[in-house]
């Protein structure tokens, strides 16, 4: 019976063994995106920014304590600016994992009834003010910050909007993490930058889609932008390669479809 109670043994063992590291295999889930695009009705910007962040600020807070979402974010588009522009506010409202985005549409109904009647009323109203543009999907392909997770966010988010070049994507994924990340990490050790990141679009998809990616350089103060001499932090971290190389490699993967500075508003997380 030994020989049989020790086979059993090492079985039971090796179940367990393979079970710890299935378990360390297993890959945190991914952060998700909503991101809205939002033009304010003529005259009632004051009124809508009013309701974001006096009425749905309290909606999104809710949503947070119960896991529903992990984030909010209101945003002013700065720049560009005017009446001819598509959006002048944006929305990003964080999920975990493909089962946050399942169940994204949760909670809303919860979150309404424990509003105030006044505030309730303001919500009902929110189409007087805004009208959605459109809805969007990302997820982060890379990521750093001078604050650890949970702190105040930046205030200034320099969001640069990449058209990838057809059959380009893992080689700007790479120039991006080889070639700049190590910049944007030595002008946050030495300088005013207090993140950066890449973000890759989700959904929509498709041949009609006019950008594949976002780099967004995130700053604490507007002056911060303009503070380093981002030439000599290039030269310092690839002393090797000339400007007319970086800018070869940078361009061979990718355009500089548009540019835009948002300023963040308020937020809850």
């Amino acid at each position: 019976m030994k020989p049989i109670k020790f086979f059993f043994g090492c079985i039971a063992m090796l179940a367990f063994s393979f079970h710890l590291q299935a378990q360390k295999a297993a890959p945190a889930p991914k952060t998700f995106f909503f991101v809205d695009y939002l033009k304010t009705t003529p005259g009632h910007a004051t009124d809508y920014i009013k309701l974001e962040t006096e009425v749905w600020k309290d909606i999104h807070k809710s949503r947070i304590k119960k896991g529903i979402i992990t984030g909010w974010y209101f945003l002013e588009v700065r720049f560009p600016s005017g009446t001819e522009t598509e959006y002048d506010y944006v929305t990003v409202t964080a999920v975990k994992g493909w089962t946050g985005i399942d169940s994204f549409g949760a909670g809303w109904l919860d979150a309404y009834r424990a509003l105030t009647a006044v505030q309730q009323k303001r919500a009902d109203s929110t189409n007087m003010f805004r009208n959605l543009v459109r809805t969007e999907v990302w997820t982060t392909e890379e990521a750093i910050f001078k604050k650890p997770a949970g702190s105040v966010p930046p205030k200034y988010w320099f969001v640069n909007t990449m058209d990838v070049h057809d059959g380009k994507w893992d080689a700007y994924v790479k120039m991006e993490k080889d070639l700049v990340k190590p910049v944007q990490q030595e002008q946050i050790n030495t300088g005013h930058r207090a993140g950066w990141g890449v973000y890759s679009l989700v959904f929509p998809w498709g041949t009609e889609a006019k950008y594949e990616a976002v780099a967004i350089d995130y700053f604490e103060t507007w002056s911060d932008a303009v503070a380093d001499d981002t030439g000599a932090i290039w030269k310092k971290v690839h002393p090797k390669k000339t400007a007319a190389e970086i800018d070869k490699t940078i361009e061979g993967t990718r355009t500089l479809a548009k540019g835009e500075v948002r300023v963040l508003l308020d937020y809850a997380q």
